[in-house]
């Protein structure tokens, strides 16, 4: 009697393994970490890593995007952004999260989200932490050695590609200094320290809390002085060589345009707002052509009548190919 054949087993091409894995959430290429040590290799290189990261954020369905933001009972709650443009009740689609920061009665931002990562910063204490929602791990960064008191603190989050590095700023304007000149801290997560830049941004002030990450520079509205809320330019912050540049406005609005500075895409954009019992608000965008900046309107939002829209509170919305969600 002919003994049975033995199969052998299915081996995969090492190529189509890293397709398929590259396709998976993280949560399961976590578990998969655990399979054998090539896989461990494999799912943990930096290339792997960047690969991943690009993959999910050009996903066209937006199935693993999330909306995370801080009710008034200081917890974190998330949602996923696909019901919001649909039919569903928004209220059944809202989880806990738990995050890092405890309850407390200090004032606690979300500074930025880069590439899955949060940064979130009581500011006026400088207390910052870097933290993924999605595996629950978190980082408290050690406080930098300045202690100024300040008119004003600016902070932001982003990364710095040249050095596949993740950078946190905070920028303090002295107090009982005429000319104003800034300090600015800048974190790193590569080298896990700080560095000052001192004397920065002579003439001009920021104006939003948080700075907005696009393309490897952090964005702000500014004024020409400290005690001027007017905006006159786009102030940005290149992360890779630690410079300032200034950005004129599109030649739209009034001059008593509230102007929120927002990210579409992969562009930096504008949300116009004129003052008091304002009906719509316009959305710009700026493209680069080289070393040359260009605005485009891209749409106009209409409020619905029961929202009354004030120059003090900006209202914040959310895209998805071009279609927008009011929050």
């Amino acid at each position: 009697m002919a003994s049975d054949s033995i199969i052998p087993p299915l081996l995969l091409p090492d190529e189509l393994i890293t397709e398929i894995l590259l396709k998976l959430p993280i949560k399961s290429l976590l578990k998969f970490m655990c399979v054998s040590k090539s896989w461990l290799q494999l799912i943990s290189s930096p290339a792997f890593v960047k690969n991943h990261i690009k993959l999910t954020a050009d996903d066209k369905g937006y199935i693993y995007h999330r909306l995370i933001f801080r009710n008034t009972n200081d917890d974190f709650k998330f949602c996923p952004l696909p019901p919001l443009f649909t039919q569903q009740q928004l209220i059944k689609e809202l989880y806990h999260i738990d995050s890092p920061i405890e309850r407390t009665t200090l004032s606690t931002h979300i500074v930025g989200s880069v590439n899955g990562l949060i940064c979130a910063a009581h500011v006026r204490q400088r207390e910052a932490y870097i933290w993924n929602p999605t595996i629950t791990k978190s980082k408290e960064l050690p406080k930098s050695r300045s202690n100024l008191c300040s008119d004003g603190i600016k902070c932001g989050f982003g990364y710095d590609e040249s050095r596949d590095d993740y950078k946190v700023v905070f920028i303090d304007y002295p107090i009982h200094r005429h000319n104003h000149r800034t300090v600015v801290n800048i974190y790193s997560l590569r080298t896990k320290s700080w560095t000052t830049l001192h004397d920065q941004l002579q003439g001009f002030f920021l104006l939003n809390l948080h700075g907005r990450f696009v393309n490897g520079k952090l964005y702000w509205t500014s004024s020409s002085c400290i005690n001027n809320y007017k905006v006159c330019n786009i102030t940005s912050f290149d992360l890779a060589d630690g410079t300032w540049e200034r950005l004129e406005l599109p030649s739209c609005g009034k001059d008593n345009s509230y102007i929120n500075v927002g990210v579409v895409g992969s562009d930096l954009s504008l949300l116009y707002t004129c003052q008091r019992g304002a009906a719509t608000s316009d959305v710009w965008i700026m493209k680069h052509s080289g070393v040359n900046v260009s605005w485009t309107k891209l749409f106009t939002i209409k409020y619905p009548q029961n929202i009354k829209i004030h120059r003090c509170a900006a209202p914040a919305f959310t895209f998805i190919h071009q279609r927008y969600c009011y929050l």
